[in-house]
């Protein structure tokens, strides 16, 4: 069986590095498109038939086609949503991301896994707010200063990825290691 939460990973490495330049690439080289696809595709996987899992797949799918339109935008350069284009795809991310634990939280309910994906979440969404806020503010800030203020932003929203990463992780240990006791008992 393929594991969801490779696919969750590879889905949000896709959308952060976007996230974490704010589009100041001109091409990006890994489309969040694709990342939101891999999340699809992921929450598919996921063991689970709980109401929030069409819910959260089909979010995806959506942000899936209204990130492909941003992005280009973007490659044919005209720039028409600009700043703002992407700071609202930042918002709907979020909310999405907001989902996407609440369904992990009804995964994990009752196991091990229960506190450190709650802690997990209550970080994450704390960082990647105050990111997202501190990068909405410094599109008004003058050019010297946005980019520091922008970096700031950067560094939450970094620190949020990489507690998300640490979390699939250590639900794929978890998750292989019930695997090889079946196995085992077998």
């Amino acid at each position: 069986m393929k594991n969801p939460y490779d696919y969750l990973v590879n889905g949000v490495g896709f959308i952060f590095i976007d996230l974490l330049f704010l589009g100041k690439a001109d091409t990006d080289i890994l489309p969040d498109f694709i990342g939101y696809l891999s999340f699809a595709y992921g929450i598919h996987l996921l063991p689970s038939f709980h109401n929030l899992k069409p819910l959260s797949k089909n979010f995806a799918i959506i942000l899936m086609i209204m990130s492909f339109f941003v992005e280009l935008d973007r490659w044919q350069g005209y720039k028409i949503l600009g700043d703002i284009g992407v700071q609202f795809m930042q918002f709907l991310f979020i909310v999405f991301m907001y989902f996407v634990f609440q369904l992990l939280l009804h995964i994990h309910k009752n196991k091990p896994l229960e506190a450190k994906t709650f802690r997990t979440y209550q970080k994450f969404m704390a960082f990647m707010l105050c990111g997202f806020v501190i990068q909405a503010f410094s599109i008004n800030l003058n050019a010297s200063m946005r980019e520091n203020v922008h970096f700031i932003g950067s560094l939450l929203q970094l620190l949020s990825f990489f507690l998300f990463l640490n979390l699939c992780r250590t639900c794929n240990k978890y998750y292989k290691r019930i695997k090889e006791n079946k196995v085992h008992s077998q």
